[in-house]
């Protein structure tokens, strides 16, 4: 550790002096070096713990701080504590500093870190020691996001260090600089200060891996040729082994780029035949096949894809394989349900970094497109049945005999599986000896061995026995299944399962013929909206464009939905463009332009022809409700009433409308006193647009409007009632006295009695007299009402 052989020449020093002095002071001495030696001894450890992961010279990947180098700079910052503490005019004061100062760096501590490297610089240590103390400062401030303080320290860092040979501060400075630049995609200025770094630094071993970081940093700059040239200078270096590989592969990748596929193909195979690259084989085998790509061969790159799909499984370049795949399905052979089914093995496995975004893009791409498509296919199939009633018939019955037929097929299988199972286990079972399945599997083994020795003898030759033994077989199959469908049977087995099967069930073939759903029309507009996203895809995405023109017009003829018919022409229009056939295109702008300036695609349009936006927010019932307040404020009270119900009328969706009904009955209720006219109107308002201002002023209005109506109506039904009832009343009297007069008379008559009639003395009973003389009791007079009138019928 540099920290301690700095010490060592003061450590000798400090010996020949302390053996001249006292035991006690030698004892103190003692004590005190040990704290110091053990507390290095435990930084190095931790240090060396940390910065043994494996990591590429420019990589941006933070610092991993294991459990046991944690443990390790907490007993360093104690004991170095402790040093400082007690002894803070000894000369191990600047190590203790710069120990603490880096413990507190691996720590995330950056403030209490800066603080002991500025104590450190305050004790005007060697020039060294406060070069690589301001040079920890600086990656303390790159860590605190304090970018420019930073870079000015480490310029001046870099400057002394490069100046002084120091090596080691050389390699960390510019290492420094050149992360940050990486990480702010500033690849200019990186590779700048790299092939600068390249030159000043000395160490073979240190310049391989330069070469390797700078290669990489030239591919990003999509520089192949600098690329190339930079990997070969990793071999004129001393790269270590597991460089040599990975600077092999890379130089291969960038002969590739830059169009030598023929030599980059030649550098894979060599390679591939040498054991010492053996465990890069699986991304070796990878780049061959995106090499055979590159060189038009797709079929042996599909083999070899294929092979690394199956040769290393769960690994990096097997995901990244099926994503390949997938590509070569895609854009090669145009087989957009194979490439669906690949991209979807690829995203959801184990994929190298920079195939992640994109393969988890196409997944959901087409995943799209296939959902559309079988939409497509349902619906479209489901309209032509509901078209062609008869077609849906007979598909239909065909579907059911198929089906049926299958699944005849399958239990007849079933049923004679379950026979040779039987027979098998009848031979095994010595209690079962009269079988007739073992009787006919003997018949068979009998038959079979008595032609075998005919043809021995010469009686029967090969050529006439061709086909006798599956005869008979098929001769035992026929003879069992028709005992099988005997009714007598106890073992009729498929007319048990038969029996069980309805039609309805019946699903052995897919996808059975069914009707729509929904309405032709309703199908119609979803074909359109589905055939338009998916020509869009197919246009924008896929870039097949013969394709989505084939879908755009199959929109435009046979599903002319008015929801997507302007947005299918500007699709086409934009077809059009892609063939830079920009009149047919126009035309078709024009006449979105023109007819639809109520759909949002206007604007689209009108920014292909550069013509003026629409406003969209436009509303023709507000011209029409200001020209009727016009007339209302002349005293043209009728005609403004005309108009401001014919805004509600023709426009019930504008913001004005609910304004226009309240005015109509303001005018009626205020104008013209049409009170059961105006209530009319402002009910109507209360209906249609209940979340409007205006009903606030109106609604307890209308409400009593509305009780007193009922009151008035329920006051005549009433009287009317009462009138009914008093009619009933009066008859009834009148039949009484007819029969009082009638018993009279027959007494008077058998008795001989004779009275006064004291009604032809002009007396009259007034409670006799069948005429009302007095309105009956809760009877008024009332005016007569004016009929309630209809603003609807008034306005037609």
């Amino acid at each position: 550790m540099i920290l301690r052989t700095k010490t060592f020449k003061h450590f000798l020093i400090l010996i020949l002096l302390l053996i001249s002095s006292g035991c006690s002071v030698w004892e103190n001495f003692t004590t005190y070096f040990n704290l110091y030696y053990n507390t290095a001894s435990i930084f190095e450890d931790a240090e060396n713990e940390i910065l043994s992961q494996k990591r590429d010279l420019f990589s941006n990947e933070p610092l991993v701080v294991p459990g046991s180098a944690k443990t390790n700079l907490i007993k360093v910052v104690e004991k170095a504590s402790k040093l400082l503490q007690f002894n803070s005019n000894t000369s191990f004061v600047d190590e203790a500093l710069m120990m603490l100062g880096k413990s507190f760096y691996y720590q995330n501590n950056y403030q209490k870190s800066i603080r002991k490297f500025e104590e450190l610089l305050a004790t005007n240590p060697d020039d060294e020691i406060a070069t690589e103390a301001n040079l920890w400062i600086a990656k303390c401030r790159f860590e605190m996001r304090e970018f420019t303080e930073g870079l000015s320290i480490l310029d001046v860092v870099r400057k002394k260090s490069v100046e002084e040979d120091y090596e080691k501060l050389i390699k960390e400075s510019y290492a420094q600089e050149i992360k940050y630049r990486i990480k702010e995609e500033d690849y200019d200025l990186a590779i700048s200060l790299a092939n600068e770094f390249a030159e000043v630094y000395d160490d073979d071993v240190v310049r391989a891996q330069i070469y390797y970081e700078l290669g990489n940093l030239y591919l990003l700059n999509k520089d192949n040729e600098n690329a190339i040239v930079a990997y070969e200078k990793v071999f004129e270096n001393e790269p270590d082994f597991d460089l040599q590989v990975a600077a092999t592969i890379k130089y291969a990748n960038a002969l590739r780029n830059a169009g030598q596929n023929e030599k980059a193909l030649e550098v894979f195979e060599d390679i591939r035949d040498e054991d010492k690259f053996s465990t890069s084989y699986n991304e070796i085998d990878f780049e061959i096949g995106k090499t055979f790509v590159q060189l038009g061969e797709y079929n042996k790159a599909y083999d070899q894809f294929r092979l690394v799909d199956s040769m290393y499984k769960n690994t990096t370049f097997s995901s990244a394989s099926n994503f390949e795949l997938a590509e070569l399905y895609r854009t090669k052979f145009m087989n957009y349900d194979s490439a669906g089914y690949f991209y979807s093995k690829a995203a959801t496995t184990n994929l190298p970094k920079d195939y992640q975004t994109i393969a988890k893009e196409n997944n959901l791409l087409f995943a799209k497109y296939s959902r559309l498509r079988k939409d497509i296919n349902k619906i479209s199939k489901q309209l032509y049945y509901s078209q062609n009633p008869e077609i849906f018939s007979t598909d239909s019955t065909n579907y059911v005999a198929d089906s049926l037929k299958l699944l005849t097929e399958y239990l007849e299988q079933k049923e004679m599986q379950d026979i040779w199972k039987s027979v098998d286990t009848a031979s095994r079972n010595s209690n079962i000896k009269d079988s007739t399945l073992i009787k006919d599997s003997i018949f068979v083994k009998d038959s079979l061995m008595k032609v075998d020795s005919l043809i021995r003898i010469g009686e029967l030759s090969s050529i006439d026995t061709i086909g006798l033994r599956k005869n008979i077989l098929d001769s035992l199959k026929v003879k069992n299944l028709a005992k099988l469908k005997d009714p007598k049977n106890p073992a009729n087995v498929i007319n048990q399962l038969q029996s069980q099967v309805k039609l309805d069930s019946v699903k052995f073939k897919k996808n059975p013929p069914r009707k729509l759903k929904i309405t032709a029309d309703s199908a119609k507009t979803v074909l359109a909206k589905n055939c338009l996203e998916l020509g869009n895809l197919f246009l924008t995405e896929f870039d097949v464009p013969d394709s989505a023109l084939s879908l755009y017009n199959k929109i435009l003829i046979e599903y002319p939905s008015p929801t997507y018919y302007p947005n299918t022409l500007y699709a086409l229009g934009s077809y059009y463009l892609t063939l830079d056939d920009k009149s047919k295109a126009d035309s078709l702008f024009n006449i979105i332009y023109d007819n639809y300036k109520d759909r949002t695609i206007v604007n689209s349009a009108a920014s292909k022809l550069n013509k003026p936006l629409i406003d969209l927010k436009f509303d023709p019932a507000k011209d029409l409700f200001a020209s009727a307040e016009d007339l209302m404020l002349e005293g043209k009270f009728d005609q403004s009433l005309i108009k401001l119900y014919n805004i509600y009328r023709k426009h019930p969706k504008s913001g004005v409308a609910p304004q226009a009904l309240y005015t109509s009955g303001w005018i009626l209720e205020n104008d013209l006193s049409l009170l059961d006219s105006a209530a009319m109107v402002y009910d109507t308002l209360i209906a249609k647009y209940p979340a409007s201002v205006y009903v606030k002023n109106v609604s307890k209005k209308v409400s009593a409007y509305k009780q007193e109506k009922f009151r008035i109506q329920k006051a005549i039904q009433d009287s009317i009632n009462a009138i009914a009832k008093l009619h009933n009343d009066s008859v009834m009297v009148a039949k009484n006295d007819t029969l009082l007069n009638n018993a009279e008379d027959i007494i008077d008559e058998n008795l001989n009695l004779g009275g006064v009639d004291e009604n032809k003395n002009g007396i009259t009973d007034p409670a006799l007299d069948n005429n009302i003389v007095n309105n009956p009791v809760g009877i008024t007079t009332k005016k007569k009402l004016d009929p309630l009138w209809d603003p609807r019928k008034h306005f037609n």
